[in-house]
């Protein structure tokens, strides 16, 4: 920590290792009207967040281990564990060795700090007499001697380099103290061995070596080679030169029944060398009579760090592995095949390998699987087969094969013990049927959706063809790619429909229902908001109507939207009979009435009266804003799930809020079957997906999911909507806002941590949520806050979203947003008082209102400039278009549900460019929260779209990281 008058710094004692003085000590440099003076504070984690509250908890830890209390207790403990030896001298030998590399390991801990933790250390000064305090630092890896014999005018001497790397230092450049080694103030840590190594030859006496009889030399290198550090003996060492071209190999072999290792050697001419590279290596010559001799190898560099780099280069955990061989445990050598696929390449390069047969975990048979379908049927949506897979003449069980392919393996073990590989090709064709198929004594039961994403594969010209066949014609499959090319509309439009043409992908969007339904299949349209989904889907029900007339369809919506399509069906489909079925006053007996095409519920009536409408035959069921039914385990989820319909249709902007179990959910209405049981889905999709990155399963499911969901952009569909520009609107607090906003993390921050140290972070997570609550409460407006005694109603927030509205209006007009109804209280008294019209909408807002507030607000002549909507309430559903800016007052988890937000107005007829801002806090919970949100869209990116929350994933560190 610094300010004008005084400079925080910890300095770093390297030479009190070993003794009982402090390593580390807070010093301070102080500014007086008389000069510069020291002073020191206490080595405690108060004092450290107080002085330099960077620091990350890692760095904390690693910093108090220094602490004297922490020294204390690791002494005692080495004594008590000593106690036992009766000779004082070697009771006092164990101690220190045990307290050296207890030491090394905590300076360990302290290099990896590097990037948070400053330290500081003492050197000479210009004159004897003066010290200078500057910085320094801790290189990263620890660093390893080598020893060199020289001969310099016949006498031999011993050379110490210091390897860094690739590099080589000359020992004498350095300064050692204990196991580290200084130059140009930065720290080098050597190995325990090289440590080892070092004292030993300090306490020889060099002298003695200082000759030209070898003999003494030999003594030594004998020694040190018991530590395996890299001796050059090369000058005392008499016999023959071998230049020749090394023959790569690699021995693989178990590491502590653990790890696979991959070990480069070389071959030259007959012998082999291994470890780490030297120009010349000696060995005896392999002729019988010939032990007295030596053979000099020289030693090909650029040939043996070909092989060691591409060794390296075939997995990222080898990156920093430098013993000389590299090494994987079982789970990550067996991940993805790694290693079968490695075994074949090193082969095909023709890179001898050693040791496969000596392997218990790697071994492998001889045979390939071999795969034989005798019968398949279709049985409705599914296709039944015989199957049978074998390895040589042993037959796999289905159920062992399942189970086997459930677990990530991509091999059956056999009875001689042997693995039956399961090939890339054979995956393909096979390894997706088997996983998602359903068992029925020696039959597979198939999900026959399963096969579109191989049939109908973009990719590809022509239909793939598959190993299993289908009911779906290849008439169809002709359509499907023609639809594809999208050269020429494919259907014509249906006659009642008040629009001559639809835009090119509506027209897209419209024909790709129409083909799922030809062949019994349904699909979930997930444009982005304002895309036209709701036309695309009226269109798809006109033509249906027209075709079958007296059949029946429902739209299930959430409440605030079942009048909005009832006026859009007017609109655009005015021949079509459409009713509301809602409210208390709803009658049962008129949803059946002949006249009555098309049903509109909400689907908090859909759970009521399920029993009813489950009994009754849809043509078509649409679920509109389908994250409703992100809810596997939801009791309108299940309702949904038991209705009845030839085609079902799901629309959606955000399918995926939560994560893939959101997507599952629909999927399971829209095709059951097609993604398993929620147990299967979790295990092989979600969980690998959401907790491991895994993108291979990501891809899978994608490309699983591909011919069922539309998915088109903004940027994609309609490059012809004017520009929209997000940006960030900072909110500095000012003192007052600031003291309560500090006052209050500090209680929550004592709170949650204690709720988690007594009762675990999954229970604590439900204070960790109401904290977080705490603190946005106060970013937003201090008067938000009832429960604490902060003596301010300030709101920097409130006072900089007025100044901004007061610059645009009336030339412009806004939507502002927040999650909290207690916030749009404040901010319709705010802006009433500084003569700003507005309108409000929120969860309370009649739903019979909600349309005419938006009429109201659309008009060209309407004097409101703006309307305040809660997010939950505003988000969906509604046009805004009227309005070209939009303030996000409060920004949470959920990216998705902030851009369907600023969608309201960013859609198919707005005429201006749109501004978004989101309005944060600097230095608060939601300048954080915003960061860890940016680093968290891939997973959903890849399937759908936006996902909200990692709420529930959240780590301790994260915990820590929101509240610090």
């Amino acid at each position: 920590m610094d300010n004008r008058n005084t400079k925080t710094y910890i300095l770093f004692q390297p030479k009190h290792l070993l003794t009982k003085r402090p390593v580390l000590e807070i010093r301070q440099w102080i500014k007086t009207p008389t000069g510069v003076t020291s002073g020191e504070q206490p080595l405690t984690r108060q004092q450290l967040k107080i002085s330099f509250p960077s620091v990350s908890d890692e760095g904390f830890k690693a910093i108090l281990a220094f602490s004297k209390p922490e020294l204390q207790k690791v002494e005692a403990a080495l004594h008590n564990q000593s106690a036992y030896h009766s000779n004082e001298a070697e009771r006092n030998a164990m101690q220190k060795k045990a307290m050296a590399r207890h030491l090394q390991s905590l300076l360990m801990s302290l290099r990896q700090q590097n990037k948070t933790v400053e330290l500081y250390h003492q050197v000479n000064g210009a004159s004897a007499s003066t010290v200078q305090t500057v910085k320094c630092i801790l290189y990263a890896y620890p660093v390893e001697l080598a020893f060199h014999v020289i001969i310099n005018d016949n006498q031999y001497l011993l050379d110490i380099y210091v390897v860094k790397g690739k590099e080589r230092m000359h020992y004498n450049e350095f300064k050692r103290i204990h196991f580290l080694l200084e130059a140009d103030s930065c720290y080098y840590q050597l190995s325990s061995k090289s440590y080892e190594a070092a004292e030993w030859v300090q306490q020889q006496d060099e002298t003695k070596w200082t000759t030209n009889d070898p003999a003494p030399f030999e003594q030594v290198i004998s020694k040190l080679k018991e530590w395996e550090l890299k001796v050059d003996a090369s000058a005392i060492a008499a016999g023959e030169e071998l230049i020749a071209e090394p023959q790569p190999q690699v021995m693989l072999s178990e590491l502590n029944n653990t790890f696979l290792k991959l070990e480069p050697r070389f071959v030259y001419d007959g012998y082999t060398v291994d470890g780490p590279f030297e120009e010349v290596t000696k060995q005896h010559p392999i002729a019988i009579g010939s032990a007295d001799k030596t053979i000099s190898i020289v030693r090909h560099k650029q040939k043996e760090e070909e092989l060691v780099e591409f060794l390296r280069s075939l997995h990222e955990k080898f990156t920093n592995q430098t013993n000389g061989f590299f090494y994987l445990n079982f789970a990550d050598a067996q991940k993805k095949g790694w290693f079968l696929k490695v075994y074949h390449r090193l082969l095909e390069m023709g890179i001898d390998l050693l040791g496969i047969d000596l392997m218990k975990h790697f071994r492998y048979s001889q045979y390939i699987a071999e795969t034989v379908i005798s019968k398949q049927e279709v049985e409705g949506s599914w296709i039944c087969l015989s199957i049978t897979v074998k390895f040589g003449k042993e037959n796999i069980p289905l159920t062992y094969l399942q189970k086997s392919l459930l677990n990530g393996q991509k091999a059956v073990m056999l009875k001689d013990g042997s693995l039956g590989v399961l090939g890339e090709e054979w995956l393909k064709q096979y390894g997706l049927l088997i996983r998602h198929g359903k068992i029925r004594k020696e039959e597979l039961l198939v999900p026959k959706w399963l096969l579109m994403s191989e049939a109908t594969d973009a990719k590809q010209d022509e239909v793939r063809s598959t190993v299993i066949k289908t009911d779906i014609s290849a008439a169809w499959f002709s359509k499907w790619k023609q639809w594809e090319k999208q050269t020429e509309p494919l259907y014509p439009l249906p006659t009642g429909l008040t629009v001559e043409q639809l835009r090119p992908y509506q027209q897209k969007g419209y024909e790709w229902l129409r083909l799922l339904s030809e062949i019994g299949g349904s699909g979930c349209l997930a444009d982005d908001m304002g895309l036209g989904k709701t036309i695309q889907t009226i269109s798809f029900l006109l033509h249906q109507i027209e075709e079958n007339p007296f059949e029946k369809h429902l739209v299930v919506a959430p409440a605030s939207l079942l009048y909005n399509w009832q006026e859009e069906l007017k609109k655009f489909a005015p021949s079509v009979k459409a009713i509301v079925f809602h409210g208390a006053e709803r009658d049962e007996e008129e949803i059946q009435q002949p006249n009555h095409q098309i049903v509109i519920t909400s689907y908090g009536t859909l759970r009521q009266d399920i029993e009813r409408l489950q009994l009754l035959h849809w043509n078509t069921v649409v679920v509109d804003e389908s994250q409703h039914i992100k809810n596997p385990a939801a009791q309108v989820t299940k309702a949904v799930w038991q209705l009845i319909a030839k085609t079902r249709i799901a629309l959606s902007g955000t399918p995926v809020m939560n994560g893939t179990g959101d997507l599952y959910s629909q999927m399971h209405f829209l095709l059951p079957g097609l993604l398993g049981t929620g147990e299967f889905f979790r295990r092989e999709y979600a969980i690998p997906i959401e907790q491991k990155a895994d993108e291979e399963k990501a891809a899978a499911l994608q490309k699983l999911i591909k011919p069922f969901v539309l998915r088109r952009t903004k940027e994609q569909a309609a490059p012809d909507l004017p520009a929209k520009t997000e940006s960030v609107l900072w909110c500095e607090m000012d003192t007052d806002q600031r003291a309560a906003y500090e006052s209050i993390k500090e209680n929550v921050r004592s709170n949650v941590l204690l709720e988690i140290n007594e009762h675990g972070l999954n229970k604590g997570k439900m204070s960790v949520l109401a904290g977080l609550m705490k603190l946005r409460q106060v970013c937003n407006s201090s008067e938000l806050v009832k429960d604490e005694d902060i003596f301010t109603y300030d709101s920097i927030k409130t006072k900089l979203l007025i100044d901004e509205l007061k610059t645009i209006i009336p030339q412009h007009r806004a939507l502002v947003f927040s999650q909290f109804t207690s916030m749009l209280d404040l901010l319709e008294r705010d802006l009433q008082k500084e003569g700003i019209k507005t309108i409000r909408l929120d969860g309370q807002t009649k739903v019979s209102q909600r349309q005419e507030l938006v009429a109201e607000f659309q008009q060209e002549e309407s004097e409101v400039a703006v309307f305040i909507l809660s997010l939950k309430a505003g988000n969906a559903g509604l046009n805004l278009t009227a309005a070209d800016y939009v303030f996000l007052f409060d920004p949470w988890w959920n990216t998705a549900v902030e851009s369907q937000a600023i969608d309201r107005t960013h859609r198919i007829g707005q005429q201006s460019h749109v501004f978004a801002y989101r309005m944060i806090c600097k230095n608060s919970v939601e300048e954080k929260i915003m960061k860890m949100a940016a680093g968290k869209k891939k997973l959903a990116e890849d399937l759908i779209t936006a996902e909200e929350g990692f709420v529930k994933s959240l780590t301790l560190d994260d915990i820590r990281y929101l509240l610090e």
